[in-house]
């Protein structure tokens, strides 16, 4: 038997050979194939093409001009997209081969493969009865990247962790949490998906105020200080989208005046240009003399006191003498 492996053995280095150089032409061809595909997701169909207008045109579907900020966030986003859908895909093909790889080393060898596959079948569907969680975490890593919920790079909150994401597979997204902690979160178990980076994000600050404040002074500092912020810092000035919003006075608190500023800025950017405009509402209100709430401070109504009251819950002047 040994004899007859041995003699065996040029034609099976031979046949591995081949297979292997075979194998290592399909990956490379595969991931071409993969990244043509990815780039063209990534580009899309460009606008200023005339029949990809009229088709959008007679799909009653908006059309947005060139180079205006919808375009360029959506650019980003597929960006995003497509490089997720590549990672998921190499990762596929490798298994595939390595899979292919395998089965002809083993018939290569004289490993009877049929019944190896045969028994694999049946286990598979034994353990198919167990396995329902990794099936379900399988179809939901499908329909994710199918609707594009998330991608590489994105911040995200899904219930379980929140943090941004670093890789997301078939069975599990893996992310990176404010404070350094990787989670691994299996797609099955994800019930709501927040994504705080998608196409852009809003920075929100607010701020609780006196009551004797002038609310149109205070609404007008927190304005200025996006201005002095975007003056001051060329990463605000490039990202900020939309002019600055105070609708006006959010909420009446026990000791304050809340106002609150919305303004559009361009995805994962919202928490440093938050800081930024924080940093100079506070040097103008305090240039203006804008005095923010006092925490222990409440407003006190005086009441006047109340009549003291005789036993058996009667006032002390009923039943007397007039």
């Amino acid at each position: 038997m040994l004899a007859e492996w041995v003699d065996r053995l040029p034609s099976a280095a031979l046949t591995l050979g081949v297979v292997l150089v075979v194998l290592v032409v399909l990956w490379f061809v595969g991931r071409a194939l993969i990244r043509g595909v990815t780039l063209g997701i990534e580009r899309g169909a460009p606008l200023q093409d005339a029949r990809t207008r009229r088709a959008l045109s007679k799909a009653k579907i908006p059309i947005a001009q060139p180079d205006t900020v919808e375009m360029r966030l959506e650019a980003e986003r597929r960006r995003k997209r497509a490089r997720t859908l590549q990672r998921v895909l190499e990762s596929a093909l490798a298994v595939v081969l390595i899979a292919i790889a395998l089965t002809t080393l083993l018939t290569t060898l004289g490993v009877p493969v049929g019944p190896m596959l045969a028994s694999a079948g049946v286990v598979g569907v034994a353990l198919g009865f167990g396995a329902q969680s990794l099936v379900k975490d399988v179809l939901s890593g499908m329909f994710m990247l199918i609707e594009d919920q998330y991608g590489v790079g994105d911040v995200v909150d899904l219930g379980e962790a929140t943090g941004s994401v670093e890789e997301v597979g078939l069975r599990s997204t893996r992310l990176r949490s404010l404070d350094g902690t990787v989670w691994y979160i299996p797609n099955g178990e994800i019930r709501r998906v927040g994504n705080m980076t998608r196409m852009w994000s809003r920075a929100v600050v607010e701020a609780r105020l006196a009551y004797d404040t002038d609310v149109e002074a205070a609404r007008q500092a927190m304005i200025d200080a996006v201005e002095a912020a975007k003056a001051g810092s060329e990463m605000v000035a490039s990202n900020v989208l939309s002019e600055p919003d105070v609708a006006g006075i959010e909420s009446l608190e026990f000791n304050a005046v809340m106002l609150r500023l919305l303004v559009q800025v361009n995805p994962a950017t919202q928490w440093d240009i938050m800081r930024e405009i924080r940093r100079e509402m506070r040097r103008i209100f305090d240039e203006r003399g804008i005095e923010l709430a006092v925490p222990g401070e409440a407003m006190v109504v005086d009441t006047p006191p109340r009549r003291p009251r005789a036993h058996g819950g009667h006032d002390a002047h009923e039943g007397g003498d007039e």
